[in-house]
């Protein structure tokens, strides 16, 4: 059976931010922050040189990383969903929560890339939760010119799929995949770096 949520697909995050210590500076108590004209509700906690820590907001924020500001449009996630945004002592974002009326999702991120993304979606009688861990990627490199970094281990539930965890290698690509699919079926697959099974126990 074909899930309507894809399992590679489902829970892909966004890229978010942690950390602590600050001075705290409401900037919605008094009048909400505004983008393009339309007041909303957010809260932000800058730190004594008057950098975001920490930010609350109604609407999908921009990304703000080693002091570059990237559009909200390019940040994954829903556009009026709850947003929660740690930034480090540089403002750089280092994780985050994210709250939807579909989906749900905690990150945690490298210097310049996503890292650990722990997810829910869900849609009618069809859910799913996973955990990803992507490859670090090399911390030098300016936000703009990281490339995407693969996924190297997958820990997912579908109601389609069942239980999954796939081994993958530095292309993103499984090599071991572990499963008991929602027939309770359960199996060991290694494959080669074209997808093919060599071996398989089930």
């Amino acid at each position: 059976m074909t899930s309507p949520m894809p399992r590679r697909a489902a829970l892909r995050g966004a890229v978010f931010a942690v950390t602590a210590g600050a001075v705290v500076t409401p900037t919605a108590t008094a009048a909400p922050e505004s983008r393009g004209g339309e007041a909303r509700p957010s809260f932000t906690v800058r730190d004594n040189r008057g950098r975001q820590r920490v930010l609350a907001d109604t609407r999908r924020p921009p990304v703000i990383i080693g002091g570059t500001v990237i559009p909200a449009e390019q940040r994954q996630g829903p556009e009026h969903g709850t947003y929660l945004i740690f930034n480090d002592e540089n403002g750089s974002e280092r994780g985050g929560i994210v709250a939807g009326a579909s989906e749900a999702s905690f990150s945690l991120d490298y210097v310049n890339a996503q890292a650990i993304t722990l997810g829910t979606r869900w849609q009618g009688e069809h859910g799913a939760t996973a955990l990803f861990f992507k490859q670090m990627p090399d911390p030098r490199l300016p936000v703009g010119q990281t490339p995407p970094m693969p996924t190297r281990v997958e820990l997912v539930w579908s109601t389609a799929d069942g239980a999954v965890l796939a081994l993958n290698d530095s292309k993103g690509r499984p090599r071991i995949v572990l499963s008991v699919d929602a027939q309770d079926v359960p199996s060991i697959r290694v494959l080669d770096e074209n997808g093919a099974v060599v071996k398989s126990l089930a």
